[in-house]
């Protein structure tokens, strides 16, 4: 086989990797408990911030030492020899966990904010959303080309945020590996929006029965 057949084969797994939503559960962790922990951990507040949504509160996991711990080791172990120099954080609750997994691995924590939260100059990406638009921001020269980059966020539903943070981290010339949450639909609305980018998720959102 020459070296351009097996770059092809290469470059054929990834895309069929980067199509996948790919669960912990599914990936190396079925039945492990340390998942059954880190979803019960999650409170689910109903009707909130608006009628109909099941609002997955991440803040009492963080009260659980445990969960938060195991949450932080699942994406540690996954990443640690991946060659990932960046974190990207998505304010605000990827903040709670990417600085925890960058430390781990010895990579830089780079966070991606809402507009004029930043003091130095920056670059931004307007994404979509159900009810308007919105926009994150990163500073420039907080990655340099050719850096190898994932990004975190706690909950992933339509994508649109994940994809401007991809979008901003490519623009400064790094390469995006993987997306990674701790909750995520089954089947994410918007993983056609993730630029081909695979994504990683620990737990499906919690669901209260007989919920008015």
């Amino acid at each position: 086989m020459t070296s351009f057949e097996d770059s092809r084969i290469k470059e054929r797994g990834r895309k069929r990797e980067s199509r996948e939503t790919m669960f912990a559960a599914e990936n190396g962790l079925k039945g492990d408990p340390r998942l059954q922990g880190i979803s019960e951990a999650i409170r689910v507040v109903p009707h909130f911030p608006k009628p109909g949504i099941m609002f997955q509160d991440i803040t009492t996991l963080l009260l659980d030492h445990k969960a938060f711990k195991d949450t932080v080791d699942i994406f540690v172990d996954r990443y640690r020899d991946m060659g990932i120099s960046v974190v990207a954080g998505v304010e605000a609750r990827g903040f709670m966990f990417g600085p925890a997994i960058a430390l781990a691995i010895g990579a830089k924590f780079v966070p991606l904010r809402k507009p004029r939260k930043l003091p130095g100059e920056v670059i931004a990406e307007a994404y979509e959303l159900e009810y308007g638009t919105d926009c994150l921001e990163m500073h420039v020269g907080a990655v340099e080309p050719g850096e190898r980059a994932i990004v975190i966020d706690d909950l992933v539903a339509t994508g649109g945020t994940l994809s401007a943070a991809i979008r901003l981290l490519e623009r400064m010339e790094a390469e995006v590996v993987e997306c990674a949450c701790v909750i995520g639909l089954r089947e994410v609305k918007g993983q056609c929006r993730l630029n081909g980018k695979p994504l990683y998720i620990l737990v499906e959102p919690r669901q209260i029965d007989n919920c008015c």
